[in-house]
């Protein structure tokens, strides 16, 4: 269950992350390297604990249920440059198309940690939640 949390503090903090890339187009002075992080952003960061959750034989957080290969790779590519701020790489629509996939890593993520709770028993702090997820 820690590595989940892990995952989604990960996915607010890339959420920061890619809002500033969107908001460096606007104004070129701002830099979402400039501000702090908890964590690495990087598309190798994500992959890594997704990694070791596999390697825990995890049944939780099958990412590619909530989204494709090929949006995982297109993720981590636009993350990938925005780190290395090769803003000619990108434009204001690869941003938002991240922060859609994003949004999907985000959604799936909560589903499982709802899985996880109901798997062990847990009881839900308000149940009408699920009707949304």
């Amino acid at each position: 269950m820690y590595q989940l949390y892990e995952i989604r503090d990960w996915i607010y903090e890339c959420e920061r992350f890619l809002f500033l890339a969107e908001v460096h187009f606007i104004d070129e002075k701002v830099s979402p390297l400039c501000h702090n992080f908890c964590h690495v952003l990087t598309g190798n960061k994500l992959r890594e604990m997704l990694d070791l959750l596999a390697e825990q034989q995890c049944s939780c957080l099958n990412v590619h249920s909530c989204v494709t290969p090929k949006e995982l790779d297109l993720f981590k590519c636009i993350v990938d440059n925005v780190s290395s701020e090769r803003w000619h790489e990108l434009c204001t629509e690869k941003i938002m198309e991240a922060q859609n996939i994003l949004h999907k890593l985000a959604c799936g993520l909560e589903n499982d940690i709802m899985q996880v709770y109901k798997e062990k028993g847990y009881p839900l702090l308000c149940p009408e939640t699920e009707l949304y997820l």
